[in-house]
């Protein structure tokens, strides 16, 4: 069964492989935001043959110190962050390839505008938007780099699926529920058999509390808290419809039957009906087919993503990389 928790996750997910940068300048040209990320001038193959990259040398010692060389650090930052560097830059590979084959460009207006849609996707407050990106970038480590091949990845990506994407008034609807519409508090249990819930129900009706059973013996994540969800709105398409329509179907203070979802079985308490708020339909329409055209943009630019990369063999003749990309991950 899907979880808050879960939900918030992929939220941040979603802004880490958004990550844009770049605003307008006084004279009205894009420019990269944040000067101290941007990347070092690159230097000519001569020069970093074994390059030093740093010195060092023991604390209070004269001098400059130690040169430390790039040779010693390539290995192993071919082993520690090789291979996700190396996916990275295939599907930017691929992707200017299959935008380069439909005439297609990528202008700065169109990575400004996915830095835009970013900072309005975590926060309505542009203050706390900024400072959450800030947050995942260096949580990330995505730096000048990886921002700027992001920004244009994800430009790309977006111009290529934009004119799949339609959404519909049901999927409309359901946006402005989530936001605006009634939500429901409940409780559950969850157990892998119907026998599981069966001997809750009855040791309820016998008088003990469903909260304690639930923290005692579900299965679920939210056995933490008693079974305690966060509020469900009547239509948020996170959440199976099973599950959704039994919790709105039963009344408040009873135990629901057992629901299937997801393989388990589910029991539900709904506790309370918080009312929505002011802003109707039609008042969130625009906004909320605006919310609903990016989140179906997101799922076909994954699913774009995943085929460009498994259209391209690679042939690794760099040792460390290769070991690294052949190595399962954990």
């Amino acid at each position: 069964m899907t979880s808050p928790s879960s939900r918030t996750t992929r939220l941040i997910g979603m802004a880490a492989s958004l990550m844009l940068v770049g605003c307008l300048d006084s004279g009205g040209e894009p420019e990269m935001l944040e000067p101290r990320w941007r990347p070092a001038p690159q230097a000519s193959p001569t020069d970093v043959v074994d390059a030093p990259v740093a010195y060092w040398k023991p604390i209070g010692t004269d001098g400059r110190g130690r040169p430390l060389g790039r040779s010693r650090l390539e290995g192993m930052l071919m082993e520690s962050a090789g291979p996700q560097a190396l996916r990275e830059a295939l599907l930017d590979a691929t992707l200017e390839e299959r935008l380069d084959e439909l005439n297609l460009t990528i202008t700065e207006e169109d990575m400004l505008l996915e830095r835009m849609t970013l900072l309005t996707t975590l926060d309505e407050d542009e203050d706390r938007a900024t400072r959450l990106l800030e947050t995942i970038r260096r949580r990330e480590g995505l730096g000048p780099l990886r921002f700027s091949a992001l920004l244009r990845r994800n430009a790309g990506l977006r111009k290529l699926v934009e004119d799949d994407v339609r959404p519909n008034e049901e999927a409309v609807r359901a946006a402005w529920d989530v936001r605006h519409g009634p939500r429901r508090v409940a409780r559950v249990f969850v157990a892998p058999t119907l026998d599981g819930c069966s001997e809750v129900i009855a040791k309820v009706e016998a008088g003990e509390e469903f909260e304690t059973l639930a923290a005692m013996k579900s299965t679920d994540a939210s056995a933490s808290v008693g079974g305690l969800l966060e509020p469900i709105s009547r239509l948020d398409p996170s959440w199976p419809t099973s599950f959704r329509e039994t919790l709105w179907t039963t009344p408040l203070g009873e135990i629901s039957s057992p629901v299937l979802v997801d393989a388990d079985y589910v029991l539900i308490l709904p506790m309370e009906e918080v009312s929505g708020d002011e802003v109707t339909f039609e008042m969130d329409r625009e906004d909320a087919a605006r919310r609903v055209r990016l989140a179906q943009e997101r799922l076909l630019m994954d699913a774009l993503a995943r085929d460009l990369l498994d259209s391209v063999q690679v042939d690794i003749i760099d040792g460390d990389l290769d070991r690294a990309w052949r190595t399962p991950a954990p």
